[in-house]
C-alpha cells in the first residue's frame, strides 16, 4: 500500500515522518487498487481538536487570514455584542463531523461539515434547511473557501464509505445561493492516474478566482465555468513523469492559484510551490522549493497576498516560525522571521476537513499580524505583533489583555481588528493602527473570555455579527451567534 503521509494517517513504510507537513484536512490519498488497511486517527487531540503551536498538528480557533485590503463597513463592531442564539451540539463521527466551512449571504450562515451542509437564518438561528447531495449514499468532502461575487458557492462529494480506500472526493456541485440554493450543474472532476492505477483522495480543495472555480485533484487543477465548461487544466510534474507528486494544498485568490507539491524521494519527501495565474498558466516554469528545517513542515496561508508558512519541529519553542512572501511571477521575495520582544509568534490554527488550516495570522498587502507570547502568563502575557511584509522588519508588539488568546477578525490598510479579553470576564474587540499599533477598544462581547482559549473553535465574523462555530464534536452549542443588542 502507498499512503499519502497525511496527519494522524498510517505512513507507508519507509516514508520520512521528519519532512511532512502537520496537515489539517486528516485526510487519506491513496491509489484504489491494491489498497490496504487505512489507520484513521481516533484521539481528539491529534487530528480534531486545536493545542498549542509546536505541539504538532496544534490547532487554534481563528479568523480566516484576510486576502482583501479594502476598509470594513463602518462602523466596524457596534459598541455592544450579545449571543442571540446558539445552535445545537455537534454530534456524529470524530472525523466526519469537522468543519468543512462557512458561508455568509445577506440572511444565512451557511455550516459545512462532513456529515451536511446546514442553513441557519443569521438572525434567529432557525434551521433554514440543507443543501442535498446529488445523490442518494453521497456525503460532502470539499467547500469553496467563500462565495463568488455571485453568490455561488461549490460542494465536492464521495459516495459511500469515506474510509473506504475506494472513496473518491471527485463530485463537484455549483450552488446558487441566491436562487433557492439550486443546484446549477453537478460534474466529475478527477485525478490523472498515477503508475497506471486511479489515484483517489477523500478531500478535495476549491476556489474563485473571478467567474472560474479551481478543483483542486491529487495531481491536476482545473478550472470550471458556471457553464461548467472547462476553462482550463494544469497538471503537475508528476503526471507526465509518472512520478509520486501530489497537490497536498492550494490556495486561490483573484488572479493567482497556489499549489503546494509534495514529491516522494524514496523514504523522504521533498515540497514545492508552484503559482499558476487566472489562466491556469504556471508562473514560472519550475515550482519553486521550498526547503524546512528537520521535522519542519510548510504550508500555504493566503494566495493574496501569496505567503507561505514553515514552522520549526513541533518541540522546538524557541525557533521562530517563517513567513514566506512571493513575487508576482511566484519566485520567493522575502522569508521574514516572526521573532518579537514576547517570544516566537505563536501561530494558532483551526483543523478542518477537506482544507488547508486556518491561521491566526491576519494579512493586508502590506503587513502580517500575529499574536506571541503565553496566553497563560502574568509576566509575558499574549502580544499583538506587525511585520511589514515588503521589507520584513518587525513593526511594533503591543499588549492585548490578561489570560487572552487574541483572534484576528478583521483588517484594511490603516487598522487590524482583534478579538481579545479583558482578563475578567468579557471579551472585547480592540482596533490597532498599522502604522503605530495604538489600541483602542471598540466593542465589548457581552460572553465570558474563556470562550478563548477553546482549541476546537472557528471565528467568523462579518461587521455587525460574530459567530463562534465549533468545529468538531463536543458537549457544548455547534454555533454561538453574538449581534447588536435590538434598541
Amino acid at each position: 500500500m502507498t499512503t499519502r503521509p497525511y496527519g494522524n494517517l498510517q505512513q507507508a513504510p519507509g516514508t520520512s515522518q521528519a519532512r511532512r507537513p502537520a496537515r489539517s484536512r486528516c485526510g487519506r490519498r491513496v491509489l484504489a487498487a491494491g489498497l490496504g488497511a487505512v489507520v484513521l486517527a481516533t484521539a481528539l487531540t491529534a487530528c480534531a481538536s486545536n493545542t498549542a503551536p509546536g505541539s504538532g498538528g496544534q490547532k487554534k480557533p481563528t479568523a480566516t487570514p484576510s486576502t482583501k485590503t479594502k476598509a470594513p463597513k463602518s462602523p466596524f463592531a457596534p459598541p455592544r455584542l450579545e449571543q442571540t442564539w446558539k445552535a445545537s451540539p455537534v454530534t456524529g463521527d470524530l472525523l466526519r463531523t469537522k468543519l468543512l466551512g462557512t458561508w455568509r449571504t445577506d440572511t444565512a450562515l451557511y455550516v459545512g461539515r462532513g456529515t451536511g451542509i446546514t442553513v441557519l437564518d443569521s438572525v434567529t438561528g432557525i434551521q433554514l434547511g440543507a443543501i442535498e447531495p446529488p445523490e442518494a449514499g453521497m456525503s460532502p468532502c470539499g467547500m469553496s473557501d467563500g462565495l463568488s461575487k455571485g453568490g455561488l458557492g461549490a460542494l465536492a462529494w464521495l459516495k459511500g464509505d469515506p474510509d473506504s480506500g475506494k472513496a473518491n472526493c471527485d463530485r463537484i456541485t455549483l450552488i446558487d445561493t441566491r436562487h433557492g440554493n439550486s443546484a446549477r450543474w453537478t460534474t466529475t472532476v478527477s485525478a490523472e492516474p498515477l503508475r497506471g492505477k486511479p489515484l483517489a483522495d477523500d478531500t478535495t480543495r476549491l476556489g474563485f478566482t473571478g467567474d472560474v472555480l479551481a478543483v483542486m485533484t491529487g495531481n491536476t487543477v482545473v478550472g470550471l465555468r458556471t457553464d461548467k465548461s472547462t476553462a482550463w487544466t494544469w497538471k503537475n510534474p508528476g503526471v507526465r513523469a509518472d512520478k509520486y507528486v501530489l497537490n497536498w494544498d492550494m490556495t486561490v485568490g483573484p488572479d493567482r492559484l497556489a499549489v503546494l507539491l509534495g514529491t516522494e524521494h524514496g523514504a523522504s519527501w521533498t515540497y514545492d510551490i508552484a503559482t499558476l495565474d487566472a489562466n491556469g498558466k504556471q508562473l514560472p516554469a519550475a515550482p519553486e522549493p521550498m526547503p524546512t528545517p528537520p521535522g519542519g513542515s510548510i504550508d500555504l496561508v493566503a494566495a493574496a497576498p501569496m505567503t507561505a508558512l514553515v514552522r520549526p519541529e513541533p518541540f522546538d519553542h524557541t525557533t521562530p516560525p517563517e513567513l514566506i512572501t512571493f513575487t508576482r511571477d511566484g519566485r520567493v521575495a522575502r522569508r521574514i522571521k516572526l521573532a518579537t520582544q514576547a517570544g516566537p509568534a505563536t501561530i494558532g490554527q483551526v483543523n478542518m476537513l477537506g482544507r488547508a488550516e486556518r491561521y491566526n495570522i491576519q494579512l493586508t498587502e502590506n503587513t502580517a499580524y500575529v499574536a506571541a507570547g503565553d496566553s497563560m502568563s502574568l509576566d509575558a502575557p499574549t502580544q499583538v505583533a506587525a511585520f511589514d511584509l515588503a521589507t520584513g522588519a518587525h513593526k511594533w508588539t503591543r499588549p492585548v489583555g490578561l489570560a487572552a488568546r487574541p483572534r484576528f477578525v478583521g483588517a484594511d490598510d490603516e487598522t487590524v481588528y482583534v478579538l481579545g479579553g479583558k482578563g475578567v470576564s468579557d471579551m472585547n474587540i480592540y482596533a490597532y493602527s498599522a502604522k503605530s499599533g495604538d489600541r483602542t477598544q471598540i466593542s465589548t462581547v457581552k460572553a465570558p473570555d474563556s470562550l478563548l482559549m477553546l482549541d476546537s473553535m472557528m471565528i467568523d465574523y462579518a461587521p455587525g455579527s460574530l459567530a463562534m462555530i465549533i468545529t468538531g464534536p463536543g458537549p457544548g452549542p455547534g454555533v454561538l451567534m453574538f449581534r447588536a443588542p435590538l434598541s
